[in-house]
C-alpha cells in the first residue's frame, strides 16, 4: 500500500540489503499508489479486490468442478472428466512397453 511499496520509495536500488518493489517478493492483487494514499483510492482499491476475490471464488466454484486436471507425461496440462468412479484404472498399474524396455544402469550413480 503507497508509493514506497511499489517503487522501493528511499530504497529503490537493488542491492544486496534491499529489493525495489514488494512485487518482487510476494505477489500483488492491487497497486494502491500515493504517500500517503488518499482515503477514495483505498476505497476504490478494495472494491477491486473484492471483485477479483467473488471472480476467482465463482471460476473455482463452476469452472472446474466437474474436471480433473492434471500433467501429462509430456509434461502438457491436462483437464479431463472425473475419475472418480469407484473402480481402479486397471492400466495405470501396468507399465508400457516403451519404459519397460529403457535398460537401468546403477554403475553411474555414486551410491
Amino acid at each position: 500500500m503507497g508509493a514506497c511499496t511499489i517503487t522501493g520509495g528511499m530504497f529503490s536500488t537493488d542491492s544486496y540489503s534491499t529489493v525495489r518493489g514488494v512485487d518482487k517478493l510476494i505477489p500483488v492483487d492491487v497497486y494502491l499508489p500515493g504517500c500517503p494514499p488518499k482515503p477514495e483510492a483505498v476505497i476504490d482499491a478494495i472494491t477491486k479486490l473484492r471483485k477479483k476475490v467473488s471472480r476467482e471464488i465463482y471460476e473455482d466454484r463452476f469452472g472446474s468442478q466437474q474436471k480433473n486436471r492434471c500433467f501429462t507425461t509430456t509434461h502438457k496440462f491436462y483437464v479431463g472428466r472425473s475419475t472418480h468412479t469407484g473402480n481402479y484404472d486397471q492400466g495405470l498399474l501396468y507399465q508400457s512397453r516403451s519404459t519397460s524396455e529403457i535398460p537401468l544402469f546403477l554403475g553411474d550413480l555414486n551410491l
